[in-house]
């Protein structure tokens, strides 16, 4: 038996499908296991979320240079973009607990990394000076500060903290279906962004205080989560469930087979997307809907700082209010326990925040910018609660990492895309014209997204009547041939 939970599993997906079984809140809380998992998600959330507008802060504070914000935030995605495909194809294969330990050990040392570059921040930064000949023959002569040395740095531990990021996110959602039952998935992923949203609220508003008072205390902050999140995993790897043994072909030895039966894990999950229409779709749309919203990842802070005049506590209190509108929304989602048209919620979901997007374009009255934020805290909720749900339910167990890979890869690279777009006009393209143009591409898509998944039958239920193939197997063994 994979678990004791796990079962009746079987059972539960046919029952469930048939309404004969209801979703359980107090079931999922009893969940040792699930439990352990998104309190150690709960204390990394907030530890991450100090460092990050601590870094954001202090990076433009110091430079002023837009540019600048747009290059970290792909140096933050990047990672998702080169890592992802291999740590679903690693998700499969091996223990998820211990990918996740892993994860949180280097991000561990990642953040004692920012700790350590801020207190050596004054031997870093080094102060040029240049002198100006007039042609009157007066000279000027000016102090500039380089921050380049300090700069290198603090990127390098982004891009690592990023990377153990990319590994981590594919194991945690493959191993929540694992130790949860089917019925309770929504729940469970309602629970999860709820503890989200949480963190962001506990986490910004933590950001916002601590930043305005010390960065160097944001950074041992970060440190100190990530050792608590890290004690978690430890105690879910003794104590939680254990994940199923896959069996390997012997004749996989030597560098080459290895990279070749990667590289074949690989295509499994393309191949098990493109035969999931709803899954597929679901990519696509939401590949298209980050491209656009990649301005809000680099603008946010020019906005807020540059135009509003706004400082660090600010933004915790925008960050804030986005977090208590989800928290809100997700609780709605737990009390309803299933959604049976998902892609429909989707659709309906991407349309609104496309509309959100043209508000952000124009609007820079503080408390206007509050309903902005608390907008899009209900639009993320009713994606990341249905996606993820969505997959865990028509992708099967081991082959729910790759798929989790791929959905970060092509994520990441329109993440990354609309991110260098606009670092590269930032500096001479007004935000509000940068905005205005995400918000036409994205409203554009949903209008074509909207005619083409009603004409395909996708926006139809998730539940049909027939019995589904899809189930974790009651054996400890996953073959080789059940992995594609």
């Amino acid at each position: 038996m994979v678990s004791s939970e796990k079962g009746s599993d079987k059972e539960t997906e046919i029952n469930t499908q048939n309404g004969a079984e209801s979703s359980s809140i107090i079931e999922v809380l009893k969940n040792g296991p699930y439990v352990l998992l998104f309190t150690a998600q709960f204390s990394q959330n907030i530890g991450a979320a100090v460092a990050w507008l601590a870094l954001q802060f202090y990076i433009f504070g110091a430079t002023g240079n837009v540019t600048l914000m747009g290059l970290l935030s792909i140096t933050f995605w990047l990672p998702y973009v080169l890592f992802t495909p291999l740590a679903g194809v690693y998700t499969d294969r091996f223990d998820q607990r211990k990918i996740m330990l892993m994860s949180n050990l280097i991000s561990l040392f990642a953040s004692l990394g920012f700790v350590v570059i801020y207190l050596l921040r004054n031997y870093l930064i080094v102060e040029e000076v240049h002198f100006l000949q007039f042609s009157y023959g007066y000279i000027l002569e000016v102090h500039v500060l380089n921050y380049i040395h300090i700069l290198w740095p603090l990127f390098i531990l982004t891009f690592i903290n990023s990377t153990a990021g990319a590994f981590f996110f594919p194991a945690r959602n493959a191993y929540t279906r694992l130790v949860v039952k089917k019925k309770n998935l929504l729940v469970a992923n309602s629970i999860g962004t709820t503890v989200y949203q949480i963190a962001t609220i506990v986490g910004y508003v933590l950001a916002g205080i601590i930043a305005s008072v010390s960065y160097l205390g944001s950074f041992i902050f970060d440190a100190s989560t990530f050792a608590f999140s890290l004690t978690m995993i430890v105690l879910l790897l003794k104590f939680g469930t254990k994940t199923p043994k896959v069996e390997r072909p012997e004749d996989e030895v030597g560098f080459s087979r290895q990279i070749k039966s990667i590289i074949d894990d690989i295509n499994v999950g393309y191949r098990t997307i493109k035969e999931t229409p709803k899954i597929a779709y679901m990519l696509v749309v939401f590949a298209s809907a980050i491209f656009s919203f990649a301005t809000f990842n680099v603008l946010f802070i020019v906005v807020l700082q540059g135009e509003m005049g706004l400082d660090e506590s600010w933004y915790g209190y925008l960050q804030a209010a986005m977090g208590v509108s989800g928290i809100v929304t997700a609780i709605i989602f737990m009390r309803i326990g299933k959604i049976n048209r998902k892609i429909l919620m989707l659709n309906i979901t991407l349309a609104g925040l496309s509309g959100v997007l043209f508000l952000f374009a124009f609007v820079r009255v503080v408390w206007l910018m509050v309903i902005i934020l608390m907008l899009f805290g209900i639009g993320i909720v009713c994606i990341n609660i249905p996606a993820p749900t969505l997959i865990q339910e028509q992708i099967p167990y081991e082959k729910q990492g790759r798929v989790f890979g791929a959905q970060q890869l092509l994520q990441g690279i329109a993440r990354l895309t609309g991110m260098g777009i606009v670092a590269l006009i930032a500096d001479f393209v007004s935000p509000k014209y940068i905005i205005l143009t995400a918000a036409i591409f994205m409203s554009v898509v949903m209008i074509l997204g909207m005619i083409y998944s009603s004409k395909k039958g996708l926006t139809r239920s998730d539940y049909p009547t027939e019995k589904n193939s899809f189930s974790v197997e009651n054996s400890s063994i996953i073959k080789k041939d059940s992995i594609g």
